[in-house]
C-alpha cells in the first residue's frame, strides 16, 4: 500500500517543472551573456482549470460535456441542430472577437430538454479550457430564491449584494432558464442591475430560454439590453432529454429481463 502511495505521488508530479510550477529558460544576449528566465509551467493553467471548474456551478451531468460531443444525430431537424453545434463551434474558435464586443449567445425553442443547458455548458467548459477564464452557471429562479433567502435574516452567510456582486462580475456567466421567472418590478430591478453592469464592461453572457427575446415577460430595458449583449440561436422544437431517457429506460429494461 506504501509503495502504491510513492508511486502516485511521484506520478502526480509535472514532468516539465518536476513540482515547481516554473519553467527556466536561459536566453543570451548580443554579448554573449546568459540570463535567467522563468514561467509559469502549462501544469499551472491545469490547476487552475480545475478550480474554476470546481466553483463555477456547472452541474455535474454537463462539467465534461464539449461542443464537439454534441451529438445532432438524436434530433429529427438533424439539420437545425448541425448549424446550432457548427455556430458554437465557431464561436469558440473566434471566440477574442466575441469576448472584446461583449457578445454572449441567446438559446432558445419552447420544448423543455431541447439540448439548450448542455450546449451553453459546454462553452462554458470550453472557455475554461481554452481561456482558463472563470465561468459561473446559475438558474435564473434559483439566483431570485437564493437572494430573497438572504432577506430578513442578520447572520445570513451571504448578502444580497454579495450574490449580485459575483453574478454581474464574473467574466463567463450562463444565465439559465431566463424567462421562466414570475416577472415583477422586483425582479425587473434584480436583472437590470446584474445586466447593466456586464453590458457596460462587456462581460460575456449566455442565456437560455423557452421563450425567444421578443417574448420575454421582463422591462424592455432588459429585453434590449439582452438583444445587445446576445446572438439569437432557435433550437429545435424536440426533447432530447425524453428521447435519451427512453434509450436508457428500454437498455436497462434488457438488464432486469423485462
Amino acid at each position: 500500500m506504501m509503495n502504491t502511495l510513492i508511486s502516485d505521488a511521484a506520478d502526480s508530479v509535472c514532468p516539465i517543472c518536476n513540482g515547481t510550477g516554473f519553467v527556466t529558460t536561459w536566453q543570451k544576449d548580443e554579448r554573449g551573456n546568459l540570463t535567467e528566465y522563468a514561467r509559469l509551467c502549462q501544469c499551472q493553467d491545469k490547476e487552475e482549470q480545475l478550480k474554476i471548474k470546481g466553483t463555477s456551478d456547472i452541474p455535474a451531468e454537463y462539467e465534461n460535456c464539449t461542443v464537439h460531443s454534441f451529438d445532432t444525430s438524436l434530433y429529427n431537424d438533424s439539420e437545425t441542430a448541425k448549424k446550432i453545434k457548427h455556430a458554437a463551434g465557431e464561436y469558440i474558435n473566434h471566440f477574442q472577437q466575441f469576448r472584446e464586443q461583449g457578445k454572449g449567445l441567446y438559446f432558445y425553442s419552447r420544448a423543455k430538454g431541447s439540448g439548450k443547458t448542455r450546449l451553453a455548458c459546454s462553452l462554458g467548459n470550453a472557455v475554461i479550457a481554452t481561456n482558463t477564464m472563470r465561468v459561473s452557471f446559475i438558474k435564473t429562479v434559483e439566483l431570485l430564491s437564493m437572494i430573497k433567502s438572504t432577506y430578513n435574516k442578520k447572520d445570513a452567510e451571504i448578502t444580497e449584494k454579495e450574490i449580485i456582486d459575483r453574478i454581474k462580475r464574473t467574466p463567463f456567466l450562463i444565465i439559465d432558464d431566463i424567462g421562466a421567472e414570475k416577472p415583477g418590478e422586483w425582479v425587473n430591478g434584480i436583472f437590470l442591475s446584474i445586466l447593466d453592469y456586464r453590458i457596460s464592461h462587456l462581460l460575456i453572457t449566455v442565456f437560455t430560454s423557452n421563450v425567444s427575446q421578443s417574448d420575454l415577460k421582463l422591462d424592455e430595458r432588459i429585453i434590449d439590453r439582452i438583444v445587445k449583449m446576445s446572438i439569437e440561436l432557435h433550437f429545435p422544437e424536440e426533447s432530447i432529454r425524453r428521447k435519451k431517457a427512453n434509450t436508457e429506460c428500454s437498455e436497462l429494461l434488457k438488464i432486469l429481463g423485462i
